[in-house]
């Protein structure tokens, strides 16, 4: 008899298994909904930039792209991109920071345009990210010239890149444009809102809220107040949580949709602009 109940178990949590399995890959899909081939806007990296490869263990790359700016003291930006556009589709808004005076670095996440092929996952972008992260102070060695920026889902990432990284890598200041509290919070504001239990399943939290409790650097918070994919008031959350940022700032974007923030014009350039410098100054050291 127990013979039958324990085969009946196994059954059991090999069908759980394979249900989990198939629940995580169809998350992991939706969340990161990157996009195969290529689009009529999509951009080659900007004049001059160093396009190469950076190694990973396990044999596996990430495409990155490096722009350094003419001036040598200028800052060093480590852009992480959102879902969906690899570099090419995202090249824009690193033309942009660019044109603000900032040396540029960006990767591609594995399973992204020409990085390693696989399903991305929150573990393995925070690889990737630790790994870009490594890459910055490699080509910027003063810390008060280093900035991460991310947009998006870029930005949960770059979140939770400074809040968890074990050892620290220092740098002056973290900006995220048009993020998100979590995928729960996310969930709420859809269709599946209204299954009962179905925030509980979530593999792929990427909590910001939680993980901005534990920053500990200065925080520059972008949103367009017309941005239709993520809440703007998941950015005032944000700005509550960080409670140990030691400068942190919420600016918002009259008007500016969830992809086109950058191109908002003065408001943005300036927050942009007034942050940098302000906390540059402030660094110790």
């Amino acid at each position: 008899m127990w013979i039958r109940r324990l085969a009946a178990l196994a059954c059991v949590l090999a069908l759980a298994s394979a249900g989990y399995v198939a629940l995580d890959r169809w998350q992991r899909g939706m969340i990161f909904s990157v996009e195969l081939g290529e689009r009529s806007w999509w951009r080659d990296p900007p004049a001059g930039t160093q396009v190469y490869d950076l190694p990973l263990p396990g044999g596996d790359t990430l495409r990155a792209w490096y722009w350094r700016h003419p001036d040598p003291g200028a800052p060093t930006v480590l852009y992480l991109h959102g879902s969906r556009w690899n570099l090419n589709g995202s090249a824009f808004r690193m033309e942009h920071w660019a044109g603000l005076g900032y040396s540029m670095l960006a990767i591609d996440y594995r399973g992204f345009g020409a990085s390693s092929p696989r399903l991305p996952s929150q573990a393995s972008v925070r690889q990737d990210a630790q790994a870009a992260l490594r890459e910055l102070a490699r080509l910027q060695p003063d810390p008060a010239r280093r900035f991460v920026y991310g947009h998006s889902l870029g930005g949960a990432i770059a979140i939770d890149l400074m809040a968890r990284l074990d050892p620290p890598i220092p740098v002056a200041g973290l900006i995220v444009e048009a993020t998100f509290t979590s995928i729960r919070d996310m969930i709420a504001t859809t269709r599946w809102a209204g299954i009962p239990g179905f925030g509980l399943l979530v593999t792929q939290p990427f909590d910001s809220r939680d993980a901005i409790g534990k920053l500990r650097t200065p925080l520059l918070l972008l949103h367009g107040t017309g941005d239709r994919v993520v809440p703007p008031a998941m950015s005032d959350a944000l700005l509550a949580a960080a409670r140990q940022s030691p400068h942190k700032r919420l600016v918002w974007l009259e008007g500016a949709s969830h992809s086109g923030a950058s191109r908002s014009g003065a408001a943005y350039d300036d927050a942009v602009r007034g942050f940098i410098r302000s906390v540059r100054r402030a660094y110790p050291g």
